[in-house]
């Protein structure tokens, strides 16, 4: 009989926060295939023959993937089970979030580029969970489906009015945070807020 790990008392779940202290860890998780797997390990441990199957890839291809993010440190062994004659690792996600470390500005040469690796990061993984309830909604569209959305827009705003907005969306994550309930699904929430690139400076300005 196997056990199921989440019912493992000794298996603590995530930290709430990973800082990330150097670029390389931000490059290294600029993928893709790792993204993904970093996403399916924060909600519950799972062996590489379980995410190869909710990938749909072989084993051998993931190995490579999960021994990085398990070298940098983001994921973590919490536990074995034998299937077989084989004993099997489980990984789990080291934290809930990741974020940069404030010494992190001490390595990076090339501002530019550790821009573009840093945004990728955040948004790629945010695709990786959007797409999913998108492709849901359009493989059963009459399905009960979780709550989800997706959008942009573009305002005009003074300097003064995009602090208030970005204030009020810190408290507002803020307050459900606080009301978090384990009987709750996890949600995720991305945001973007930066004067929009390639509009003429009028826009931004004002005049």
């Amino acid at each position: 009989m196997t056990t199921n790990p989440l019912t493992d008392p000794q298996i603590e779940g995530p930290d709430d926060q990973f800082l990330i202290e150097d670029l390389d860890t931000v490059r290294m998780l600029n993928d893709p295939v790792r993204s993904t797997i970093l996403q399916l390990l924060i909600f519950e441990p799972k062996s590489v023959k379980d995410l190869a199957a909710e990938l749909d890839v072989p084993v051998t291809r993931l190995y490579y993937h999960v021994n990085m993010l398990e070298d940098s440190g983001v994921i973590r062994v919490v536990a074995t089970r034998k299937a077989g004659a084989m004993i099997q690792k489980l990984y789990q996600a080291t934290a809930r979030s990741y974020r940069p470390s404030p010494r992190i500005a001490e390595t990076i040469d090339d501002p530019r580029e550790a821009a573009r690796i840093g945004v990728a990061t955040v948004l790629d993984t945010a695709r990786v969970d959007i797409e999913q309830a998108v492709a849901a909604r359009f493989a059963d569209p009459e399905g009960d489906h979780p709550p989800a959305g997706l959008g942009r827009t573009v305002m005009r705003l003074r300097p003064e009015d995009a602090q208030s907005l970005l204030d009020r969306l810190t408290a507002l994550l803020e307050e459900f945070e606080d009301i978090s309930d384990d009987s709750g699904m996890w949600m995720s929430f991305s945001y973007a807020l930066a004067p929009s690139a390639g509009l003429p400076k009028g826009a931004i300005d004002g005049d």
